[in-house]
């Protein structure tokens, strides 16, 4: 009887070491083997760290795209740390009541909810601020939102103007121009406004500094790379891409 059961026990173990619902755990049959087999060490990280799911089907639908609150959800679980929210609902009004309410409350409140409030016409008079949670993600908002790990690790590059300049010349779709009345001033628009006419250049309109130093940071470090010289900044951002610019945040500012 009691060879039996320790001849049984190895194999009861083996049985849930190796079960289709272990591997179910960090393979997906959309990802390896297939087109998107480039993002599927990324997408085992990021299930194993408890940043991401697949589905109740096994896939992971990783060409899916995803909206701004489920990159912040995916960013707020991936750094914790970061918690500006001192215990309140978000400061942005379109998020209070929304599921992602206390991700955009830890990454935004307090200092960074200005920059990032996305532009919505004849609300700023109430001083209220809106961040449109279901919008869907570009690379660029992608970019933005990966600046705040920067900031709270210390890493966010200051370069020159001068070297911002040259840094978007390395990429065919990255717009440098001077400022005019009607432009997009949001931190989510992509563009640099610069003013080149003078001796000096300096930047022209609210919170084009931060863009920049966020562009040629995440460019410098390799968390966000171009694809034959294009960075597609508007582009919008599958689940395979996102998680993948997220592990290479995730090493590039954790010691």
């Amino acid at each position: 009887m009691f060879k039996k059961k320790w001849l049984i026990t190895p194999l009861v173990a083996a049985t849930l070491m190796f079960s289709p619902s272990a591997f179910a755990a960090n393979t997906f049959p959309d990802v390896d083997g297939t087109k998107y087999e480039w993002a599927a060490e990324s997408i085992r990280s990021m299930v194993d760290k408890g940043v991401v799911n697949g589905y109740a089907d096994g896939t992971f639908k990783p060409g899916k795209t995803i909206t701004k609150a489920e990159f912040v959800h995916m960013f707020h679980k991936l750094f914790p740390e970061i918690n500006y929210s001192s215990g309140k609902s978000s400061d942005f009004v379109d998020a209070r009541k929304h599921w992602a309410n206390k991700d955009f409350a830890a990454i935004f409140n307090g200092d960074y909810i200005w920059p990032y409030t996305e532009s919505l016409a004849g609300k700023y008079p109430d001083y209220q601020f809106y961040v449109k949670p279901d919008k869907p993600l570009t690379r660029w908002d992608v970019m933005m939102i990966s600046s705040i790990r920067t900031d709270y690790t210390e890493q966010t590059l200051h370069p020159e103007i001068e070297e911002v300049i040259t840094a978007a010349s390395q990429f065919k779709d990255i717009k440098v121009r001077q400022a005019n009345y009607n432009d997009n001033f949001s931190a989510y628009y992509p563009v640099l406004y610069i003013d080149k006419t003078g001796e000096e250049f300096y930047y022209d309109g609210d919170f084009q500094d931060l863009k920049a130093e966020a562009f040629y940071t995440l460019t410098q470090m390799g968390v966000l790379t171009a694809n034959q010289g294009y960075l597609f900044p508007k582009s919008l951002v599958t689940r395979a891409e996102a998680v993948t610019i997220l592990q290479r945040l995730y090493e590039a500012t954790t010691q």
